[in-house]
């Protein structure tokens, strides 16, 4: 019995010290796509963004309505002017679900200072990051108060 409380625990710390060893290498991939993708939104390549999303981005909503969103969306604020990594969150891949990071970003806009955007990525079966949603609220600065 003690051998098998033995060997559970073993297996239990080399997959929980896998798990936490791939973290910060599935963050950085993540961060990496992440940081690609809103570059082509930043220069108003918003086609070219819609055909580098994540499959299920892509299902959800047609590249003529993506393209009309992201204009709406972004041109009001101008070009940015600076973006500072703010946090990452990762959710490991289950059974049900792949894994998928949640990048937080802080950038400041020509006509917005203080705009606060998430971008989460998923890990899709190809092993590639790839993003598959998007949210800016220009009213950050007024959540800060």
């Amino acid at each position: 019995m003690k051998k098998l409380h033995a060997a559970a625990l073993a297996s239990l710390l080399i997959f929980t010290s896998t798990a936490f060893a791939q973290s910060p290498k599935e963050t950085a991939d993540a961060r990496v796509a992440a940081e690609r993708w809103m570059k082509l939104m930043d220069n108003e390549e918003y086609s070219a963004a819609w055909n580098a999303g994540a499959t299920s981005m892509r299902k959800d909503l047609p590249k003529f309505a993506w393209n009309m969103l992201a204009s709406t969306v972004r041109l009001p604020l101008g070009k940015v002017k600076t973006r500072a990594f703010k946090s990452s969150d990762l959710n490991a891949a289950t059974a049900e679900k792949p894994a998928t990071v949640t990048l937080t970003y802080v950038g400041e806009y020509e006509k917005s200072p203080n705009v606060l955007e998430k971008v989460t990525t998923v890990q899709e079966a190809d092993g590639q990051w790839r993003v598959s949603g998007f949210s800016i609220n220009s009213d950050a600065d007024k959540s800060a108060k």
